[in-house]
């Protein structure tokens, strides 16, 4: 959930020679020509060939845009179809990433306001008489406030006959600011990923794609971001698939508390009118739009405790006011869910053996006893944060009150720094298991298309929270956050396939990826019993689980961690789920 782009600080020690093992190569391809040119509604694209993990060819088109820039009068607002082009527009070199603050390396603003963009990877363009291929849409992660489309590479699924789209959407303040009214709604970003679908059902055929079978994924904010198109009208009919790793929009940071006074605070660190007696919503934001971009994006600093860099996400999704047009989602998700108003696809959701693992290297890495000690010395004021609960547990004495449940909960009477596998139990329960958890279980009683559940146990020799630990730590802590999609797309500071194993995990998440895009249901581990769905009338979980030695099981269980004492809580949103459950029952 935390910014894949904190790693960079560290990503080029992970650059060493990572001997690959030799995998087997696809059939060769014909020849193809070396900048090919699509004709699209708005105008003709030039792209370039590439190859494969596999050395099989495909045609890669980068930065075609799918909306006008959300510049100027446009800032802050939804976004809007782009405009047609002359001539054509070359598609060679990815787009800049959506405006960001990137604290590590350098800790500065990087990116663009203009940045609506989308990548298209194909193995082959359209030709009489060939199937469309089905499509694969990849949503980026980073807590909604970091990340590109170009962080992630085409190089292993493109190893598959498969189309793949990735995209870029607003991230940060510049994304997910709501004065929670009627002049700025909120959750731009989740709008421009449905602005960037509904241009895949008008566009990907010109690629060899399929718009009428269209499988969304994404990790982290990405599967947040997937299984938030379930809860939307905007997104109805522009999918038929998805696949959420390690997020959904039950999660604690996927859903924006305070909105309108972040926007207020927003306001007056950049010199524009925020007093909520005396100043109107309107000339907020009018203000704002007259502000540096970079200045907006690096204000975020001021929503985050300047050591930590907690909460991870101050601004996020929101429920929009009831009848606004147009809105994403207006209501709490649970509610979507409980009022059977989710898009009723198949979907696949799942969690890392050690999810906690990614939040939680940043205490327990080399060198970063200090940071532990001071997590440990002032617990009442940072677990809130940490743990994100600090806007939903009541008054100052009602939210020490949780922080101490928690402690004792996990800790007892010990130091933190002598409880690691502990330590990372309570993140990855709060931040990951629990609402995840729930999600499935709500969906799946909600929906009659499938839900399937497994948990990610595979431990390759390099993990994601090696690469974000400051110095670099690839102690063997378990299978981090983000581990499991090193395994479907390339990124470099996540190498896999330095064994023969790792190429082996890699081929079978692959086969289910393309088989649940192909057919709906997820196939291709070998071993497998079957992946059986959830069953909404059980009390057990079917789960599916890939385990250290690429074993695959699939077990029962009660629950994801320790999912039931977060749901305990005396925790605002756990009140407003049994109000929902009480009233489902009249």
């Amino acid at each position: 959930m935390t910014a894949v782009s904190r790693a960079a600080l560290v990503c080029a020690l992970l650059l060493v020679a990572v001997p690959a093992a030799v995998e087997p190569v696809e059939p060769a391809q014909p020849a193809q020509p070396a900048q090919p040119v699509v004709q699209l509604e708005k105008g003709a694209v030039r792209g370039a060939s590439a190859q494969s993990s596999s050395g099989r060819g495909f045609f890669a088109f980068k930065g075609i845009p799918y909306a006008r820039p959300p510049v100027g009068k446009y800032r802050f607002r939804d976004p809007k179809p782009n405009k047609p082009w002359q001539g054509v527009w070359d598609a060679t070199q990815f787009p800049p990433k959506c405006m960001q603050f990137d604290r590590y390396p350098f800790s500065t603003v990087v990116g663009d306001e203009d940045c609506l963009y989308l990548n298209v990877f194909t193995p082959r363009l359209p030709t009489p008489g060939a199937p469309l291929l089905d499509v694969l849409v990849f949503i980026h992660g980073g807590g909604f406030m970091f990340g590109g489309s170009a962080d992630w590479g085409p190089d292993y699924v493109l190893d598959k006959d498969v189309v793949l789209v990735t995209i870029n959407y607003r991230l940060g303040p510049l994304g997910f600011l709501s004065t929670e009214d009627d002049v700025v709604p909120g959750n731009m970003g989740l709008k421009d990923q449905a602005l960037a679908l509904r241009w895949v059902q008008g566009n990907v055929a010109a690629f060899g794609g399929n718009p009428n079978s269209v499988t969304l994924f994404g990790m982290s904010a990405g599967g947040a971001s997937v299984h938030y198109h379930y809860l939307s009208p905007l997104s109805a009919g522009l999918f038929h698939r998805g696949w959420s790793l390690s997020g959904s929009a039950l999660n604690p940071w996927t859903q924006q508390e305070r909105a309108a006074a972040k926007a207020r605070r927003l306001a007056a660190l950049l010199g524009c009118p925020a007093d909520p007696a005396a100043a109107a919503s309107r000339d907020l934001v009018d203000c704002l739009r007259h502000r540096p971009a970079r200045a907006i994006a690096a204000a975020v600093l001021s929503f985050q405790d300047a050591d930590d860099e907690i909460p991870f996400s101050p601004f996020a999704p929101v429920a929009e006011p009831a009848g606004t047009p147009g809105a994403f989602v207006d209501r709490a998700p649970v509610e979507v869910l409980r009022q059977g108003l989710a898009n009723d696809v198949p979907w696949i959701v799942g969690v890392t053996s050690e999810e906690g693992l990614f939040n939680a290297a940043e205490y327990l890495g080399a060198g970063q006893a200090h940071k532990l000690e001071r997590l440990d010395r002032e617990w009442l004021r940072l677990a809130p944060l940490l743990l994100d609960y600090n806007d939903t547990a009541g008054t100052e004495a009602e939210r020490d009150a949780v922080s101490r449940a928690v402690r004792e909960h996990y800790f007892g009477q010990r130091p933190l720094s002598a409880a690691t596998s502990e330590f990372i139990a309570m993140v990855g329960d709060r931040i990951f298991y629990a609402g995840v958890e729930q999600a499935a279980r709500e969906q799946a009683q909600a929906n009659s298309q499938p839900v399937y559940l497994y948990v990610f146990g595979f431990r390759g020799e390099h993990s994601l929270s090696g690469a974000i630990t400051k110095p670099k730590d690839e102690s063997d802590w378990g299978v981090s956050h983000g581990d499991d999609l090193g395994y479907l797309l390339k990124w470099e500071c996540l190498p896999t396939g330095g064994t023969e194993l790792e190429l082996t995990v890699r081929k079978h998440l692959l086969s289910v990826l393309t088989t649940f895009a192909r057919t709906g249901v997820p196939s291709g581990l070998p071993g497998s019993p079957g992946w059986v769905p959830l069953d909404p009338a059980a009390q057990d979980l079917y789960i599916m689980r890939l385990e250290r030695n690429a074993e695959v099981s699939l077990t029962t269980a009660r629950e994801l961690g320790q999912s039931s004492f977060w749901h305990s809580l005396p925790l605002a949103e756990n009140a407003a789920g049994a109000a929902d459950s009480a009233r489902d029952e009249l």
